[in-house]
């Protein structure tokens, strides 16, 4: 995973989903993604599919999937509605 590709991402974004973003960030590195053990793909936070995940702002934890094995698991922190930390 290319962190620093997210962070640019939402730089550049700042009006749509963060999730959404980083979703499909993560999409474009060829991942697959899971948000607290559920499959998401980006363009279901554009669509309101993901409204109640979109704006919970705990900690949530994701799953990085490439074919069907779990590449990576993180965590992200909203600290506002664009900027996040990122923990293993």
């Amino acid at each position: 995973m290319n962190v620093q590709k997210i962070f640019r991402a939402l730089e550049e974004d700042s009006q749509n989903s963060a999730l959404g973003i980083i979703c499909g960030e993560l999409e474009a590195q060829e991942y697959s993604v899971t948000i607290n053990g559920m499959s998401v793909k980006s363009e279901g936070f554009y669509d309101g599919k993901y409204s109640k995940i979109d704006k919970d702002l705990k900690p949530i934890k994701i799953g990085l999937f490439k074919k069907t094995i779990l590449e990576q698991e993180f965590s992200v922190e909203f600290i506002d509605y664009h900027d996040i930390i990122i923990r293993e």
